[in-house]
């Protein structure tokens, strides 16, 4: 069915309609495609696409409507869901969609982003300990109250959810694919969710049938990333006779290895810090990942808060990296997983486990608090927290310009790189050769005298440019898997930027015939934005439909 151009918006709590005109389409999935809505401002409408979409979506709408969790925040142009704001209908009365409040996507990023050290440094977030743990209270905060309202999220992952970076404050995106609670109606049930945030119970079994436990893990998991530098609580050195698999192989195979209890038979990653955390917050992982019984939103809300609230002192800046490393009050685990990634090889007879053992409790460190700005609740926020965001230009363009000369480069199906020139060289600048050596000839006869004709030289014709025919995607993806951004659509053309797990891209096309795409990502420096197009590898990219 075509768009209208005009849609007919209305609330439960009015019957009467106002008339909106219909804008451009600035994004689409599978059930439906987002359009503005130029008439109001800081708002966008979902059409949906199908007959049978509109019908199992209809009722689920206004029971969001109905039902609409109870947040509040100090900000008016941030908004923490998007949440249906109105029912959108054709001229006759049929279902069409629904209004929200537009995200600011150019003002955010995924929260994927926040995770490892290296998509901060290339997304240009700041590096201070301190935003992690506001962000994961923020998330927290955000679904605990929507565990009030009875309702459930079921597909929680970070690519899901936008982080407003000035303060750290996050939005949870495609809210009409939640589980909703419809009262009297009964429940209106998810139908998507995502591996490597499935708990183990739940794996294997139909999204719909899931409720508030799925979230639970979910959550958890997402805060353990953000409280880890990125790893995954369930990413295990295995011993010998334990099979590894995919992440939610080693879910569903209970290979949880940061617990307060250790396992004989599997090891925490090296590089994780986790020995470090409060005794308290260990508490609620392991309630998380070892029991049923898992802790709830509102409780991660109110064990967070103790660190992200400046008063309490709890969160404390490090005294020999302030910038960047924060720690609690076992000292500075960012600090000795520096030392151990600095010191030289381990000498003979000292083990591996001891060589990559990041925890123990240190003598806690004299430092003040993090400089916080006061007013964290019901959200935190964080603008002048970190020193390190007076220099977010200088230092994004720094590591841009290191990452995008090729450090760390994989191919996208796992091969190595092709050699790379070594520091000394300057492959930006083609030296030109120095001139032949020629040996002079002895004197020739003079009937052989003869002015010598210029050596025939065959001129090699310049390589054709291959015409690759491209098929218009125009779409949104992220990228699940190590990938490079090749210059051209084949592992034989330069590569620009490494791309890890989680980062959005749009997807403009297709190579026709190829397994290659077209994308381009952003970047932010301060205020500024910049734009990277390349190729990619199918195998590494997922589109949103």
């Amino acid at each position: 069915m075509a768009a209208p151009s005009r849609v007919y918006l209305r609330t439960p709590s009015s019957s009467s309609r106002k008339s909106a005109k219909l804008g451009e389409r600035i994004a689409g999935g599978g059930a439906g495609d987002i359009h503005r809505l130029p008439d109001r401002a800081g708002e966008v409408l979902k059409i949906y696409k199908t007959d049978k979409d509109r019908d199992l979506y209809a009722p689920k709408l206004e029971a969001m409507l109905a039902r609409e969790p109870a947040l509040s925040n100090d900000n008016p142009k941030f908004r923490q869901l998007a949440w249906p704001t109105s029912i959108a209908e054709a001229k006759d009365g049929r279902f069409l969609g629904f209004s929200m409040p537009e995200i600011d996507f150019d003002g955010s990023v995924s929260l994927e982003r926040m995770l490892q050290k290296r998509m901060r440094q290339v997304t240009g977030l700041p590096e201070f300990y301190g935003y992690r743990v506001t962000a994961a209270y923020n998330l927290a905060l955000s679904v605990a109250a929507l565990h009030k309202r009875g309702h459930h999220v079921i597909d929680l992952k970070p690519v899901n959810c936008r982080l407003h970076a000035e303060e750290m404050l996050i939005s949870i995106l495609d809210c009409d694919g939640f589980s909703v609670d419809g009262g009297a109606a009964g429940r209106y049930p998810a139908h998507q969710f995502t591996p490597e945030y499935i708990a183990p119970e739940a794996f294997g079994e139909d999204p719909h049938t899931l409720g508030e436990a799925q979230d639970l893990f979910a959550l958890a998991v997402i805060i353990f990333r953000l409280l880890n530098n990125g790893i995954h609580p369930f990413q295990a050195r295995l011993g010998k006779g334990l099979k590894s698999g995919t992440l939610q192989d080693m879910i569903n195979a209970d290979y949880y290895a940061y617990g307060l209890k250790s396992s004989p038979k599997y090891k925490p990653a090296g590089q994780s810090v986790h020995a470090y955390f409060p005794d308290d917050i260990r508490r609620l992982f392991d309630r998380a990942f070892r029991s049923s019984a898992r802790p709830s939103a509102e409780r991660w809300r109110g064990a967070l808060r103790n660190y992200a609230d400046p008063s309490s002192g709890k969160l404390i800046r490090c005294d020999k990296h302030p910038e960047e490393h924060g720690h609690f009050d076992k000292g500075c685990g960012w600090c000795k997983l520096d030392e151990i990634n600095s010191s030289p090889m381990p000498a003979k007879g000292r083990t591996k486990r001891q060589a990559n053992r990041g925890g123990g409790a240190a003598s806690a460190r004299q430092a003040t608090a993090a400089a916080m700005p006061a007013g964290i609740i019901p959200s935190v926020s964080l603008g002048s927290l970190s020193i390190m965001r007076n220099r977010r230009s200088l230092i994004f363009t720094i590591v841009a310009a290191i990452v995008l000369i090729g450090v760390s480069r994989v191919s996208p199906d796992g091969a190595p790189p092709p050699p790379q020139p070594q520091p000394s060289q300057q492959p930006h600048k083609r030296q030109q050769p120095s001139p032949p050596v020629t040996k002079k000839s002895p004197p020739a006869r003079a009937q052989q005298q003869q002015k010598p004709r210029p050596p025939v030289t065959r001129k090699s014709a310049p390589p054709k440019p291959r015409a690759h025919q491209f098929t218009t995607i125009k779409k949104q993806g992220f990228i699940v898997a190590n990938a490079n951004l090749h210059a051209g659509p084949g592992t034989g053309y330069a590569v620009k930027l490494r791309l890890p797990p989680g980062t959005q891209v749009s997807v403009s096309a297709k190579i026709r015939g190829k397994n290659w795409f077209l994308i381009e990502l952003a970047g932010r420096s301060g205020a500024a934005r910049t734009k990277v197009r390349g190729f990619v590898h199918g195998k590494g990219l997922a589109i949103f439909r």
